[in-house]
């Protein structure tokens, strides 16, 4: 999104050139020219706010950045004033407030290269240092276990609450999700990280650079089990997969990858399957040995319900639908 906004800012500014142009060339003929000029004023104006936010937005980029690229918007602004008002003067017509408003374009665009001399080299973006932001990267943080939740997610006690930690870069098999239901390897992923943390004397969570939460407003880390990653083990092992790349959290994306590929040549785990673990074909054939999907949209109607659970099902029931319950008694198809 970041190369989108630096793309159109680019756009919005040639955009402005143009309209500029177009409005000179107006003024010369005679014709109307003001609307051109305003528009070009306007979309000059939008260019630079596109600018700030690709740098905002762009965890390698620095809010200098951005007020570098607007304060050459604001030279060519006062440049456009200045062409104007010469014109204006060489015409003989008033040409009365365009000085001002060109050295007040000027003003603008020293004042944002002197604020943009100061934070161009910072490494640090602004956008890591925004509120849910890690300021100590590789620091690790003692926690101890509040609850097991799956193979990549665990609750922890941190800083005197029970939070849930998603495990950074990884994906486990799910064990009872309440739309495809259990996957290949979510039991084995969820047993291997419980027996991991509970024989640990020493359970270390550690954050990357970028957000710490995530939209469930869990916490994002790297796991550690008597100084050993347990993301790192649990892919190694073919229970997890490298996924949710979100840059700039990937300080050890390839540590995670190497492991991945190693567990890949040795056909570990969920590399064993003849589909990926998520796959559509996998749940099929799974959902054949039990004759359900575990999930709540499997059955259209009641006669498709009926062929499998001709009793109906009751109400808690993966099958069961509200719509498929017209006297609401807690039975679908009854």
């Amino acid at each position: 999104m970041d190369f989108v906004f630096l793309i159109l800012s680019f756009i919005a500014a040639l955009i402005s050139l143009v309209m500029f142009i177009k409005g000179v060339s107006l003024y010369i003929s005679g014709k109307g020219y003001k609307k051109s000029w305003q528009t070009a004023l306007m979309l000059i104006t939008v260019a630079g706010v596109l600018a700030i936010l690709t740098a905002l937005m762009d965890s390698s980029s620095t809010l200098g950045t951005g007020l570098l690229i607007t304060a050459l918007y604001a030279v060519s602004t006062a440049i456009a004033f200045g062409v104007v008002y010469a014109v204006k003067k060489a015409r003989g017509e008033s040409s009365k407030g365009y000085l001002r408003y060109a050295a007040i374009a000027l003003f603008c665009a020293i004042a944002m290269l002197a604020v943009s001399i100061f934070v161009v080299d910072d490494t640090e973006s602004p956008a890591r240092e925004a509120p849910g932001a890690s300021g100590s990267d590789g620091e690790r943080t003692v926690v101890t276990v509040a609850s097991f939740i799956d193979g990549d997610t665990t609750r922890f006690n941190f800083e005197g609450n029970d939070v849930s930690f998603r495990y950074l870069l990884i994906d486990t098999p799910e064990t009872n999700h309440p739309r495809i239901g259990e996957q290949p390897y979510g039991k084995e992923a969820s047993a291997r990280t419980k027996e991991i943390l509970s024989g640990a004397d020493t359970i270390e969570v550690e954050f990357d650079v970028g957000p710490k939460q995530d939209h469930y407003e869990r916490y994002l880390a790297y796991i550690y089990a008597d100084g050993k990653m347990v993301n790192e083990t649990l892919v190694r092992e073919g229970l997890a997969q490298v996924r949710y790349i979100n840059p700039p959290n990937t300080t050890h994306l390839d540590r995670l990858e190497e492991a991945q590929e190693k567990a890949k040549e040795e056909s570990l785990g969920i590399w064993s399957l003849d589909q990926p673990f998520d796959s559509e074909a996998h749940q099929k054939d799974e959902n054949r040995g039990n004759g359900d999907t575990g999930t709540k949209n499997q059955f259209r109607n009641c006669t498709e319900l009926r062929q499998v659970h001709p009793d109906g099902v009751k109400e808690g029931h993966p099958a069961y639908s509200l719509k498929m319950d017209g006297d609401r008694d807690g039975y679908a198809c009854d």
